[in-house]
């Protein structure tokens, strides 16, 4: 090996420097002692050459360090100094875009309120005219009559009495005056949906996904209520904390709470079909098998008999317009809650066909109904497939009844879902959220289906039971969803 200049410090050898470095012990630096002590046999190299390259890693990782990490490190430190208090502007664009939904607010307000105060003026206006002409009616042309049958009967003469009567006779009526008709104003308020104003106020993504509003979610399960009667239909009440219960081949229908305590109980004096309440009185509706009657129970609680349909009454529903839709055998028809059949602008009645419409809703931000029709087959014909022609769906319609939409199967609307059909689908229940999608029991998944309400796909599970099948369903005001179950459980969980 070619001479080299030693580099001094090695501690084994004292006053030798070192020489070499030891390939075969991992770069072990010697010195020439070391190479005949304990390396001999070994694979050497130059120490000169082996620093040379040492220093080049050096310079590498140097350079790495100074044009690279630190700069970039220095780049999340400025970021992140940046994004403290950050936050200001986004929550200026809430705050702005919620005075923008006031405002519009305060304006609808303003038109509304001008149009009334308008309306009243012009009524003013009208009703002075109106009084000036009776007051003219009444002085020059009734009173003066009045003096002249009086006097006529006090010191008339024979001839002044038999003429008088005579042209009573031929003039029996007074001419009145022709009177303007004063506009009738009313104001009917409109259901405020939470659903609708968090579209509308907008969304806050984390990393890319919608958190909003999580924050006032409570735990997915909130009360698991067994009862000691059966149902099949549920209702919410105004208090958002209580349901109303019922079954079709009871008498009675239940007002329950969320811990499962009865808290009023209502003999219908019959076999009822199905309940509804009133989203604008809170009162419920109900209709009977046996004499096809819908009723009322009233604020002091007296049942009362609204009217009667012409076919078996088997669902209703009571819409926020005031109106009563009645899903009858082999059709659905409009009500006015006094019984009068509403008809379109050429006197149809408003009306749609349906086998056995047994469940439906009203949505209360678009108005839309929505009917589940088992076309008269039970479960388990249908999965036996003792009746292959007959087919179950759900049915949305406008408030007209004008047919929209009708599943017969579930399609999937976004991709992130299985697009494939379900061979089977048996809806039973149905309700609305405040968006106007369509909510489903649906007895084949077990599960309950949240499908769109325009395009009728499917945009996710809700619930999936790991028991009984859930077959009765309500969404409440407080965004909670009531679920019943066939083995008279109620499960009440948050929707989200």
């Amino acid at each position: 090996m070619a001479a080299q200049t030693p580099v001094p410090g090695c501690t084994r050898h004292e006053g030798m420097g070192f020489v070499y470095v030891c390939k075969s012990c991992d770069d072990q630096v010697v010195c020439m002692d070391c190479v005949t002590d304990n390396h001999n046999g070994h694979t050497l190299g130059k120490l000169t050459e082996y620093m040379e390259t040492q220093k080049r890693e050096i310079q590498y990782y140097v350079d790495k360090l100074s044009k690279s990490e630190i700069p970039k490190v220095e780049e999340d430190i400025r970021e992140f100094e940046a994004n403290i208090g950050g936050y200001k502007k986004l929550i200026g664009d809430i705050k702005r875009q919620g005075k923008e939904m006031k405002d519009s607010i305060d304006t609808a307000v303003d038109l509304l309120v001008k149009m009334c105060a308008e309306i009243d003026k012009m009524n003013k206006s009208i009703s002075e005219k109106n009084i000036d002409a009776l007051k003219t009616h009444l002085k020059k042309d009734l009173k003066p009559k009045l003096d002249r049958c009086q006097e006529t009967l006090m010191s008339g003469t024979t001839v002044d009495v038999t003429s008088l009567a005579r042209e009573i006779r031929n003039n029996p009526t007074n001419v009145t005056p022709n009177l303007t008709r004063l506009q009738a104003l009313e104001f009917k308020p409109g259901k405020v949906s939470p659903e609708i104003l968090k579209r509308m106020l907008g969304r806050i993504l984390v990393d890319g996904d919608d958190q909003s509003y999580t924050y006032k979610y409570l735990p997915k399960s909130e009360a698991l209520v067994k009862t000691p009667f059966l149902f099949d239909s549920c209702e919410s009440c105004l208090t958002s904390d209580q349901a109303w219960l019922s079954y079709w081949d009871s008498e009675n229908v239940y007002r329950l709470d969320v811990k499962g305590d009865v808290k009023e109980k209502v003999e219908c004096e019959g076999k009822i079909q199905r309940i509804s309440v009133s989203p604008t009185t809170g009162r419920l509706w109900f209709c009977l098998f046996e004499d096809q009657s819908i009723r009322e129970v009233t604020a002091d609680k007296n049942i009362v008999t609204r009217f009667k349909v012409n076919n078996i009454p088997v669902s209703l529903c009571v819409t926020s317009d005031d109106m009563v839709v009645v899903g009858m055998k082999g059709g659905i028809q409009l009500y006015t809650t006094d019984g009068r059949v509403v008809s379109d602008g050429a006197g149809r009645p408003y009306r749609q066909a349906a086998v056995w419409p047994h469940h439906m809703a009203s949505c209360p931000s678009t108005g839309d109904i929505a009917v589940v029709d088992s076309d008269c087959v039970y479960f388990d014909e249908y999965i036996a497939g003792k009746t292959k022609i007959k087919q179950p769906s759900a049915i949305v319609m406008d408030k007209h009844l004008n047919l929209k939409l009708r599943y017969t199967n579930i399609t999937a609307a976004k991709s992130s879902v299985q697009s494939s059909q379900l061979s089977k689908f048996y809806p039973y229940d149905v309700c609305f959220d405040g968006a106007g999608n369509v909510l489903l029991t649906e007895f084949v998944t077990k599960s309950v289906l949240l499908i769109d309400g325009d395009t009728g796909g499917l945009l996710r599970t809700i619930y999936a039971s790991d028991g009984e099948m859930p077959w009765c369903i309500s969404l409440h005001d407080d965004g909670t969803l009531w679920i019943g179950h066939r083995d008279n459980r109620m499960k009440i969980i948050k929707y989200k």
